[in-house]
């Protein structure tokens, strides 16, 4: 499919500049939203890490609390005497035992619900606190946290690898659970969770509805559509639904205990100023590319309406009109171009002109021959002829009436002759002889020759000679015919008088192949109308009952034989004379270097 200049440009910006821009801001306005979720999720994740470490700290000072119970003197001689089936033995351990862990007791009450010591069949031996909470009778305190939150060590045996028995205890969540660090959150609705892999439960959410939830149930399709097993990782995030929020969430799992620590952020709560600056920044990168497209088509349109228009004058050129109009000239290339194409279709204009000119000459030169032949030898006999009988008339021979009618055909007669002599100078070959010469002289025997007419018109004549060095190289007597056809045809357009202007003077070289000479004659008569400027150079065009038509023509070729111009200026004011302008080339040395 054909596609013009400026169609090509444009689809050529839009693919290189637009297609870019659009693509960096919708790049930006995506990359803006995973800012905020990479903000979200750094700062959940600090909270998570802190949280993790606590409770891992938390952790091991309670497994050092159980190794003390397990392992000290009393523990182990009480399950050596139960070990050993000795009543005795194992009464007297049983006593002091009971004195150092009740004394224990004291220090560690605050973090456990109970402590149970049991045999290697599971038999209780002994129990610290809240006895009945931890039988196996009792129904459960907490829903589903019990197994979570219940610790136990083994007891050594004396010289075997094998225990004797365990100590079991149940933790208070508050001895276990970090809850400052766990209470720290990002943003007003992030919170902070802990789950236990081992057990698939929620131990600490900070709504208690949560509490004891299976986390198959918290992450699954119903929940936050999670995969579960996602929290095997040592530390991760991931973002979630919850009800109409999205929030992201940053783990870090523990292996004692297999729990995970989770600390969440809601994404909307921090959306709007991201969603404020990531609008803007679309905006602005999509109005810089408006405004680069709206320029650019702009200055397309300009550059390619100027092209269009040299394109359209080229046209015009190519129908034979060699003035067409152009754009302006100016100093880009586009309008150092259309001043080029101007120049251009100038000189081909003026080369067809030439060459119509030439053909023209070359018609009227065979015609002028076919005149001579065809028509000038019998006007001879006829002029002849008559002059023969005028004779007679005048001796009386003839009636007196037939003398008028005779002197008027050999008027008519003369006339003829004229029109062919000047059909014959217009078709001749250029030549004459060529020699170098003063213009300034050929100028002054032309005035010389019609200073008669001149005077008898009443024309006064003004020259003013300011060109010193004219010399020239040329057939003085065919210029000086040519000078006086200009000089009649100003005498002729005064006959009430009026004055006779002839100015020489030195054109500048102006890049030119050499200087020139300019003669410019001007009349005070009444000009010549607009619309037959053109017309007064073309052969046997007169305005005069008994002009010839071949004046001005012959006086165009004789100039451009010479290699020079003959112009008619246009009148500032119309009716305010006629001006004529002759440049002919200085000849070689003609001007001091």
């Amino acid at each position: 499919m054909w596609m013009s200049l400026r169609a090509r440009l444009i689809v050529f910006f839009c693919a290189l500049a637009v297609a870019p821009l659009a693509a960096i801001g919708v790049f930006d306005y995506l990359h803006s939203v995973q800012a905020l979720d990479a903000l979200i999720s750094s700062q959940t994740e600090v909270i998570a890490e802190r949280a993790a470490a606590d409770l891992k700290d938390r952790f091991a000072l309670r497994q050092s609390d159980l190794l003390l119970l397990a392992e000290n003197a009393e523990t182990r001689r009480l399950y050596q005497a139960h070990e050993a089936s000795d009543r005795s033995a194992y009464a007297a351990a049983l006593i002091a035992a009971s004195a150092y862990l009740r004394q224990a007791w004291e220090l560690f009450a605050r973090s456990y619900e109970w402590v149970e010591f049991r045999d290697r069949a599971g038999t209780l031996l002994y129990a610290l606190g809240d006895e009945q909470a931890g039988s196996a009778t009792s129904a459960p305190r907490r829903p589903g946290l019990d197994e979570s939150l219940r610790l136990e060590t083994p007891v050594p045996g004396a010289g075997s690898p094998r225990p004797v028995g365990k100590v079991v205890a149940a933790v208070r969540p508050e001895a276990l659970l970090p809850r400052e660090a766990l209470e720290s959150r990002f943003g007003r609705t992030g919170y902070s969770l802990v789950v236990d892999r081992a057990h698939g439960r929620v131990v600490y959410h900070p709504r208690h509805a949560f509490l004891g939830r299976s986390t198959a149930e918290l992450l699954g399709p119903e929940g936050w559509n999670t995969d579960p097993q996602l929290l095997d990782r040592e530390r991760g995030s991931f973002t979630y639904r919850e009800g109409d929020t999205t929030r992201v969430a940053s783990f870090t799992s523990l292996t004692a205990p297999p729990w995970t620590v989770i600390a969440t952020g809601a994404v909307d709560e921090f959306a709007p100023p991201f969603l404020r600056m990531r609008l803007i920044n679309l905006m602005l990168v999509l109005l810089v590319t408006a405004l680069t497209g709206t320029v650019f088509v702009l200055l397309t349109r300009r550059a390619t309406r100027s092209l269009e228009a040299l394109t359209i004058a080229a046209d015009q050129v190519g129908t034979g009109n060699f003035a067409p109009s152009l754009p302006k000239p100016g100093p880009d290339e586009v309008g150092r171009l259309s001043a080029a194409f101007g120049l251009m279709a100038s000189k081909v204009g003026e080369m067809m002109r030439e060459i119509e000119t030439s053909r023209h000459m070359a018609a009227v030169g065979r015609f002028a021959a076919r005149l001579s032949h065809e028509i000038r030898n019998p006007l001879t006999s006829l002029k002849l002829n008559l002059q023969s009988i005028a004779r007679d008339a005048e001796a009386g021979a003839l009636p007196p009436t037939t003398t008028r009618p005779i002197q008027i055909s050999l008027r008519e007669i003369e006339r003829l002759d004229r029109v062919v002599r000047g059909a014959l100078r217009l078709g001749r070959e250029a030549g004459g002889h060529r020699v170098r010469c003063q213009l300034r002289e050929v100028v002054t025997e032309a005035l010389d020759l019609v200073r008669p007419q001149l005077d008898q018109k009443s024309v006064s004549v003004a020259t003013s000679f300011r060109a010193p060095h004219d010399l020239i190289q040329g057939d003085p007597e065919s210029l000086k015919a040519a000078f006086l056809n200009l000089f009649l045809n100003a005498a002729e357009a005064m006959p009430d008088g009026g004055t006779l202007s002839v100015d020489i003077l030195r054109e500048p070289a102006d890049g030119r192949a050499a200087p020139t000479v300019r003669v410019r004659v001007s009349d005070t008569g009444p000009g010549v109308p607009a619309h037959l400027r053109e017309k007064i150079f073309e052969p046997f065009y007169s305005t005069k009952s008994q002009g010839t038509g071949f004046g001005l023509p012959v006086a165009l070729r004789t100039v451009e034989e010479h290699g020079g111009r003959l112009n008619l200026v246009a009148a500032k004011d119309a009716g305010h004379g006629a001006t004529f302008i002759v440049e002919l080339p200085v000849a070689a040395g003609g001007l001091p270097s």
